[in-house]
């Protein structure tokens, strides 16, 4: 019973390490299709910002993974070690509890567990624990390169956190000693491992200055790899730096953000690349992006619990919040003004509204008033169909009604005895000209120009002073309200049809086009 219940426990374990590596592996394939189709830092960009959205979700499958790992039987310390592995770039505090279980293993799995918690210790910023442990154990303990890359790592670190000029000269001899025997060690592995040949070539080309032969051999390190690895990510980020030195900061970019991408895909909450990709919106002025981007890596931080990431990334961090901030209260302000401004503006409408209304209601009272004195006017207004026709037939009826309403009164004069008649007529005409000109050109404003455009230059004519219209242009502007008999313009404008025809047959002479669609082109004015 004991050992079919260990069978299954490690069945189930198994299980859920595969299932995390496919729906991983699926994820990076629909990263590649994307990118691929436009092959731009944008298009990478979009799919991390879509997977940060998401993080959570890659957060909670990496912690489930690790459960299922320390519910594994049997607890073995090479089974310890990988937990410890699991939890060192996702949760810091339980990654030393796990390392700490370690301290009286077996070589070589207490050699792996005492390099990788020293790593673990320099990596956030506990300097003198990780060199209490590297000095009480000693440089034998370290062995392989990777022990001596732990070392000269660390006291990399050192370097670039001591300002005091007598440690930095201790600080950087062991820089270089340790630098100097991880080289001499993967020389010694070099011959028999594949991967410790490409990082002395790389670390080689790095100190000749050959960035295109680093970035090579970093190259075949990735291809070692595939992107459900965290290794993966701390290669990529690596490669990127090799293209910061080539001077390449587009592909620096876009590998940074690969590496961030595969991050977040692995659950991983102890960013490096995220910072930088986010560092790198905001110098670029994507400022959504790095907000985004940088509240996703302090939100990993917190749970990695690594107080050292906050102080590494506080510059960048809070001149992007601080930023942010600034822009939200930029935001508020402007939206402040702009509710203010529709506020005023719907008291200015409603205001307008009520004045239209007002305006309405007398225009109203002086509608009726007018259509109950001219109640011919009003009940052809009735009567008119088509809206587009409804001023012209307005102004026609008018002018019959004031030229009918002269000739009567001309009319009654000369019946009366008045002597004055005919001076009578003259006066009522020509105030029945202005109207007429006053009311059409209300209508049609343009029709003077309109009208002369029509007509060759040395026909154009101008309006005497006093006058806004000619005789011809009272014809033709008759003819476009609609009205083509010469007998019934003559009739208005109380001149003899002969005369009417005259000047019709001169117009039609003096025009551009065709003389005998000119009065169908007069018609079009204002349509």
């Amino acid at each position: 019973m004991h050992v079919s219940k260990i069978s299954c426990t490690f069945a189930a374990s198994i299980l859920g390490i595969m299932n995390k590596r496919i729906q991983i592996i699926i994820c990076w394939m629909a990263v590649t299709l994307t990118c691929s189709a436009a092959s731009t830092l944008d298009s990478l960009l979009n799919v991390f910002e879509k997977e940060v959205a998401q993080s959570s979700v890659y957060i909670e499958r990496h912690q489930d993974f690790i459960k299922a790992l320390c519910a594994s039987k049997p607890m073995t310390p090479e089974l310890q070690l990988r937990i410890a592995r699991e939890y060192q770039h996702f949760q810091s505090d339980s990654s030393r509890v796990w390392y700490l279980k370690l301290q009286d293993a077996q070589d070589p799995i207490y050699t792996q567990a005492y390099v990788g918690f020293v790593s673990l210790l320099a990596s956030t910023g506990h300097y003198a624990n990780a060199l209490e442990m590297l000095n009480h154990k000693g440089e034998p303990t370290l062995h392989s390169s990777e022990g001596y890359k732990m070392a000269w790592l660390l006291y990399t670190d050192l370097a670039a956190n001591t300002q005091i000029p007598e440690l930095q000269t201790e600080v950087q001899s062991k820089v270089k000693k340790y630098y100097e025997s991880m080289l001499s060690a993967l020389e010694r592995e070099a011959p028999t491992s594949v991967e410790s040949s490409l990082w002395l070539q790389l670390y080689r080309a790095q100190d000749r200055g050959d960035w295109e032969e680093a970035i090579r051999c970093s190259e075949q390190l990735l291809a070692q790899y595939t992107p459900d690895e965290h290794q993966y990510a701390i290669l990529a980020y690596g490669h990127a730096m090799l293209y910061e030195q080539a001077g390449d900061s587009i592909q620096r970019r876009e590998w940074l953000v690969r590496s961030a991408i595969t991050d977040v895909l692995c659950g991983i909450t102890d960013n490096g690349s995220s910072w930088l990709v986010a560092q790198d919106c905001f110098d670029a002025g994507d400022r959504k992006r790095a907000y985004r981007f940088s509240d996703y890596s302090f939100s990993n931080a917190s749970f990695f619990n690594a107080p050292t990431r906050y102080i590494q990334n506080f510059t960048p961090g809070h001149l992007i919040g601080s930023q942010h901030e600034y822009e939200l209260r930029r935001s508020s302000v402007l939206l402040t003004i702009f509710i203010v401004l529709l506020v005023v503006a719907l008291i200015a409408m409603i205001i307008t509204m009520i004045y239209g209304f007002h305006q309405n209601k007398r225009l109203y009272a002086l509608n009726k008033q007018l259509f109950s004195v001219n109640s011919q006017l009003s009940a052809m207004n009735r009567q008119l169909k088509e809206a587009d026709k409804v001023k012209e037939q307005y102004i026609c009826r008018y002018l019959e009604v004031y030229s009918d309403y002269i000739r009567r009164l001309t009319t009654m004069a000369r019946k009366a005895g008045e002597k004055d008649s005919a001076a009578f007529m003259d006066r009522e005409m020509d105030n029945f000209y202005r109207s007429f000109d006053d009311t059409f050109l209300s209508l049609y404003g343009t029709f003077v120009q309109d009208f002369n455009a029509l007509l060759k230059p040395e026909m154009r004519l101008t309006p005497k002073p006093g006058e806004r219209m000619t005789v011809e242009m009272r014809i033709f502007a008759l003819i476009l309200l609609g009205i083509t008999s010469s007998a019934k313009i003559a009739e208005l404008l109380c001149y003899s049809p002969n005369t009417i025809s005259n000047y019709r047959v001169k117009m039609k002479n003096g025009a551009i086009g065709d003389r005998d669609t000119f009065e169908l082109q007069v018609q079009q004015i204002g349509k």
